[in-house]
């Protein structure tokens, strides 16, 4: 009986506090929480293009008149000289025709080149052949070079070009027994070994 009494004294003080604190806390959340309702402001219709301007027309030309007066008097010969015609320039001699280049003796370009192989085209299986122009000086060495026809692959391209003008030894074009320095024509074709 002392511990129901006990027990209900408790209750009753922990209610007390509750009320207590519900009378200052509840007004504080309800103003907090109060929400109202506002009303959707209508936005204003958009508004309408201006009309496009009228095409724009010009106004006729005019040339206007002129008023020269008659001379009278007795006719004047003038004599007109034409300018003196050039002569044509001479034709321009044809570029010496290209020859197909040879390659010195004891040279195989194929072994020559078989590392400028581009690694990607390796990888990639690509083959193709590439026709370049070369300039072989009067020693026999490349001077100058230029893709003529592409392989269609822009690595092999490059890389005959760059084999052809470090590793390449040409025989050169002769006029009578003097070398010459001279454009030639070279196909070399880039083929995987398995």
């Amino acid at each position: 009986m002392v511990l129901s009494f006990v027990i209900g004294i408790h209750v009753v003080l922990a209610l007390g506090l509750i009320a207590a604190t519900a009378i200052k806390v509840v007004p504080q959340l309800r103003d907090m929480l109060d929400a109202q309702l506002i009303k959707h402001e209508d936005e204003p219709p958009p508004k309408e293009p201006p009309p496009p301007p009228p095409d724009f027309v010009p106004p006729p030309i005019q040339a206007p008149s002129i008023d020269i007066p008659a001379v009278v008097g007795p006719p004047v010969a003038t004599a007109i000289q034409l300018p003196k015609a050039e002569p044509a320039p001479p034709p321009k001699a044809a570029p010496p025709p290209i020859v197909p280049a040879r390659l010195a003796k004891g040279l195989n370009l194929g072994d020559a080149c078989s590392g400028y192989y581009p690694s990607a085209s390796r990888r990639l299986s690509e083959e193709g052949s590439v026709v370049v122009l070369i300039y072989v000086a009067p020693n026999g060495r490349v001077t100058e070079s230029k893709v003529e026809t592409s392989s269609g692959i822009q690595r092999l391209d490059e890389a005959t070009v760059k084999c052809v003008t470090s590793q390449g030894r040409f025989e050169p074009q002769k006029v009578g027994t003097e070398a010459v320095g001279s454009w030639q024509r070279m196909k070399y074709t880039w083929r995987l070994t398995s």
